[in-house]
């Protein structure tokens, strides 16, 4: 009775100690998160993105820590067209690269999972690469992080507490902002063709 009696006073001091996790948001960039896009000084009357422009992007599929791996793909994808001077860079539903910076799986003891992402760029239907970083949510992720504890005495008198994995809905979306001025690499008055979708886009060799 002595043992069932300091088992159920421990799990509450463990309880009230506050063992959880609180809701982890995608990541800034840091030093250690995936390398910043490099982007060259805009030559005049190039067509460019402003620096500080926002866009929307969209999960495409669930993000878990109790599946995640740090280093691994964010399944993203533009929410609107991206659109300079009337002409569409970007579409909406482009791929957006996104990397996992930290993912661990719940664990016992109360302890939750922790799950943080980094979105990196977008490429321009030319192939330029526009650089992104998160800002915010667009929608609130409610208790998706945090940690429901439950302590209760077992048959044989030990403990369990278990945490909750961090978890990012399909569908969730978020803002990203451009963090640099970037070069298309097409003047403006040649944009519409550089941008056209039904014309092959890369890397041409001509053989005679």
């Amino acid at each position: 009775m002595k043992k069932f009696v300091a088992a159920v006073l421990c799990a509450g001091m463990l309880f009230n100690s506050g063992i959880y996790a609180a809701p982890v948001f995608a990541a800034k960039k840091t030093a250690e998160t995936a390398k910043t896009v490099e982007v060259t000084k805009i030559p005049e009357g190039n067509a460019y993105i402003p620096k500080g422009v926002v866009l929307k992007v969209e999960l495409t599929k669930e993000l878990s820590s109790k599946k995640s791996k740090k280093g691994d793909a964010v399944p993203l994808k533009l929410v609107e067209n991206l659109i300079v001077n009337g002409v569409v860079v970007a579409p909406a539903g482009a791929d957006v690269k996104g990397v996992v910076t930290k993912a661990r799986k719940a664990g016992g003891l109360g302890r939750g999972g922790k799950l943080e992402f980094q979105i990196v760029s977008v490429k321009a239907i030319n192939g330029v690469e526009i650089p992104l970083q998160y800002t915010k949510y667009q929608h609130g992720a409610g208790d998706a992080g945090a940690v429901a504890v439950v302590a209760f005495v077992s048959i044989v008198g030990g403990i369990f507490m278990k945490g909750k994995n961090v978890v990012f809905n399909e569908g969730l979306q978020f803002d990203a902002e451009v963090t640099a001025d970037t070069d298309l690499k097409v003047p403006l008055d040649e944009l519409a063709e550089a941008m056209d979708a039904s014309k092959p886009h890369g890397v041409s060799i001509t053989i005679e």
